[in-house]
Parts: C-alpha cells; sequence; structure tokens
C-alpha cells in the first residue's frame, strides 16, 4: 500500500521539511458537524499526504440544490488530509462556519501548512505551531501533539490482528483511540506529555492548556466519539511526461522536443548519464476537461520557456487515466532531459557543463552560507549548530543511541540533512574542512559530525579539539 518512507525521525528537526508520507490509496474523507447539519468533503489530487493539494467543499446534509445534490455552503482550495492509522485530525463546527485541522508533523514552511490551523468561512484565521497549541518547550520536554501509546498496549508479535497485552486498562484503550476529538465544539487533544489542551472551536481560541489528564478521565470515558469516514482511491501514477494531446496522442517528451528541437533521453537510455541533459522541472494539475494548470514551471536557458507554456496552457490532453472520483489530478516528476542531436555537439555541452559544475563546486567552498543555510566553518561550529536545529526528544534519542547508523543511514532524514544542507554533496567550506584532514566520502564526515555530537551530549565538551588533534590537516 505504502512506498517505503522513512517514519522514525520525521521530526528530528523542528522546522524543517522532510520525508511526506507517500501512498498508493488517496484518502477521500468526510467529517460532519456534532449537530449532523453540515459535512466537510476532502479530496487530495496527490499522493502524498499531508499537504494542501486538493480541495474541500462544505455542504448542508439536509437541504438539497437539487434531487441528490446537497446544497453547497461553500469550498475551500485545499485538501485537510485525513487517513486511517495516521495522526491527522479534522472538525467542523455546528454552523459549518469553522474548520479546524490538526496534525502531528510539519513537511513544508508555510501558514496553512503549520501543525494546527483555523479557517472561518474557508479564509484561514489563525495557525499554531505544536509548541503554541499545547503550551510546550521543545527544548527541555518532549513535545508530541498526540499521545501514543500504541507499543506499550498491544502485542508486537502479530502484524495483522492487534491484540492488547494482558493487564491494558480501559484508560489505556481509551488513551489510544480517543487521543483528539470534537465535543461538541470544543476539542480535546491529548498529548505525548499526557496533559489535555481545550480549544473552543467556535470562538476560535485555546479555553486551557496542560489538563491532568486523569483529572479530567472520569468526565469523558464514556463519550462516544463520532470520527471521519475516509474512503480512497487508486491514484494513477501518470509521470507528467507521457501525458498525451489528445488530438495526436504525442507524448508531452515528444512535443517539447518538437518545439525545441532537441532530443529527448529518458531516465533508462543506455545514454542518460553519457551526456550533459538540459532540463525541466514542471508540476501542475490535468483536470477532466484535459486543461493542464500549471503549478512549478523551470527550464533550462536552452529552452523557449514561453513556447513551451503557450502549449501546455493550449493543449487539450487526454484524461482516461483520471479516477471517476475526482476532477483533478496532480503530475509531476518530469523524469528525462534533452540534448542536441547531434552527438558531437552535446559532447562539447557536456564538457563545458562539467567544467561549470566544477567551478561552482570551488566557488561554494569559500560562501558562509549557501540558500539561505549557515555553513559551519569547522567540526565546532557543526555541533554548535546542530545542537540549536534539535529538539529535547532528539537530542535525547542521539545521546542514549547504541548506534549512530540509524541517524546516517541513507534513509535517516538527519544524515542526509546534514550532506544536503552544509554542502558535503555540493561543495562547502565544511567539505573542506573534511578533506584537508583526509575524509572524502561524504557519509563518513556525516557520520563523524553525528558521532562526535552525541560525545558532546554526554559531556565530553572539549570533543571537537581532541578530535582535531587526532585528525590534524594533511
Amino acid at each position: 500500500m505504502f512506498k517505503p518512507i522513512p517514519y522514525l525521525f520525521l521530526l528530528l528537526f523542528s522546522n524543517s521539511i522532510l520525508g511526506q508520507i507517500s501512498t498508493l490509496k488517496v484518502p477521500i474523507s468526510e467529517t460532519y458537524s456534532s449537530n449532523g447539519k453540515f459535512k466537510l468533503k476532502s479530496i487530495s489530487f496527490d499522493d502524498e499526504f499531508p499537504n494542501l493539494k486538493g480541495e474541500s467543499t462544505v455542504t448542508f446534509t439536509k437541504q438539497y440544490e437539487s434531487f441528490g445534490v446537497k446544497k453547497s455552503f461553500y469550498k475551500i482550495n485545499r485538501s485537510f488530509d485525513l487517513y486511517d492509522g495516521y495522526p491527522f485530525f479534522a472538525a467542523i463546527s455546528k454552523d459549518g462556519r469553522k474548520i479546524i485541522y490538526i496534525k502531528d508533523k510539519v513537511y513544508y514552511n508555510g501558514d496553512e501548512h503549520k501543525n494546527v490551523t483555523f479557517y472561518i468561512d474557508g479564509q484561514l484565521k489563525k495557525t499554531y505551531t505544536t509548541e503554541e497549541f499545547i503550551n510546550c518547550n521543545k527544548d527541555t520536554e518532549k513535545c508530541d501533539m498526540f499521545y501514543d501509546n500504541r507499543y506499550q498496549i498491544f502485542e508486537t508479535n502479530s502484524s495483522t490482528l492487534k491484540k492488547y497485552k494482558k493487564g491494558i486498562t480501559e484508560k489505556d484503550k481509551f488513551l489510544n483511540k480517543n487521543f483528539v476529538f470534537n465535543k461538541n465544539d470544543t476539542i480535546y487533544v491529548i498529548d505525548s506529555r499526557k496533559k489535555i489542551t481545550l480549544f473552543n472551536l467556535n470562538k476560535g481560541e485555546i479555553i486551557k492548556s496542560k489538563i491532568d489528564f486523569d483529572s479530567i478521565y472520569p468526565s469523558i470515558k464514556r463519550y462516544e466519539v463520532v470520527r471521519s469516514n475516509i474512503d480512497y482511491y487508486d491514484y494513477p501514477y501518470k509521470y507528467i511526461i507521457n501525458i498525451e494531446n489528445s488530438k495526436t496522442n504525442e507524448k508531452l517528451s515528444e512535443s517539447i522536443s518538437k518545439i525545441s528541437n532537441l532530443k529527448f533521453v529518458s531516465t533508462s537510455d543506455s545514454t542518460f548519464y553519457k551526456y550533459n541533459l538540459f532540463r525541466i522541472n514542471l508540476t501542475g494539475y490535468l483536470d477532466r476537461t484535459g486543461k493542464f494548470e500549471i503549478e512549478t514551471f523551470e527550464v533550462d536557458e536552452k529552452f523557449n520557456k514561453e513556447e513551451i507554456k503557450n502549449y501546455l496552457l493550449n493543449t487539450n490532453f487526454n484524461t482516461d487515466f483520471i479516477p471517476r472520483q475526482v476532477d483533478k489530478i496532480y503530475l509531476e516528476n518530469f523524469f528525462g532531459g534533452y540534448r542536441n542531436h547531434n552527438d558531437s555537439i552535446a559532447k562539447i555541452d557536456t564538457k563545458l557543463a562539467k567544467e561549470k559544475r566544477r567551478q561552482e563546486f570551488e566557488n561554494r567552498k569559500n560562501l558562509d552560507s549557501i540558500n539561505g543555510i549557515y555553513i559551519p566553518r569547522n567540526l565546532k561550529e557543526s555541533i554548535i549548530h546542530l545542537d540549536t536545529k534539535l529538539n529535547f526528544e532528539s537530542r535525547k534519542k542521539i545521546k542514549e543511541a547504541k548506534s549512530i547508523w540509524e541517524f546516517n543511514s541513507h534513509i535517516s532524514p538527519l544524515g542526509m540533512w546534514i550532506r544536503n544542507n552544509w554542502g558535503i554533496n555540493g561543495g562547502s567550506r565544511l567539505l573542506k574542512y573534511f578533506n584537508e584532514r583526509g575524509f572524502k566520502n561524504r557519509d563518513d564526515i556525516s557520520a563523524i559530525i553525528i558521532q562526535q555530537y552525541q560525545k558532546w551530549l554526554i559531556e565530553e565538551k572539549d570533543v571537537w579539539s581532541k578530535w582535531e588533534k587526532q585528525n590534524p590537516k594533511k
């Protein structure tokens, strides 16, 4: 069902963009107001969640525009992604005007991507981070939005059937099932500290936070929680290069080839890595009428951007692959690139591009920041800056880990973040610092940083000076 995406350390960085959850089954959810008068229907248009790529509608449940068609109230140009078994929550008020959406992780920057978003009449009015909403200090305590006891209450020897361990109480079961719910327009959120935050859905404000769960459990233990209904459709996985002109059945990759007088080279082509390829970054939505809506469009200078753009906007594309449950689908992954049809000219372009990359790599070694991110000068600065990026729970996990492999593997966000953001992969003064000490392998460099940081957390505060003495410049 799911494409494998790492989950263990999605919260390593409090404000970083990390791996999303990707799925073959795309959710369509229905959430009802507590009085049953309004329905919030949310549809996602892509295979990753949670994000904004979709749409949501609020309708009356007992008023009709025509036979069988519920009367529409308003529409919001985003989805409120929900998925069975994942801690995402949406609620709509009794008057249908207010919506709150709560999730435990943040994957993008921007207000609408925050942990808590609150809307009135489809307009964003308030946002909160987890720390703000539950009144928690991430530097001194574990600040997770929702309480999670699944590993404590279920047997681990069965992958298909959930079986409670012996001695599990009704209170434990309640916490597992009802860590967030709507009770007559009051939202109850039970966080990782087993503290409750109450939010007034009508007034759009926090009533109280850090309420001890045990003190309030007797008054809520018999409450019957009404959950959202979630259905799914199969994502079609149509790559954007393969959408076809409805008149000619020509694929987009072929049409751009003709427009640009360049040869398209797919990722499966034997020469894909032989020549420098000119690239296109294109994402957007294809609706059922065959019209394409551009979201992202970037091209190398070799292309005539306006000519390609005009083609995209004025062409009708085949839509037979769009699932019947949705009116549009999100498309991305412009796999492949373009080169000159003449091999000799393509070789010259490749040589020029290689020299340009080499020069850019060298230039990066003198920069104190790259893409707006400060680049540490040495191991000492790496440790200090890493410590400011990590929250309390992440520091605790690293400090207590018996091996750093789980933090530095190719599926670990921490190692990848260090290599990508501090120029270990693309060149930087930090890479130069390690190269001068004989370290060339990029995975080894990020491993050194994490390993020495772990020692620093265990109170070896001069760890960088010891390491530099053991690894002087060559």
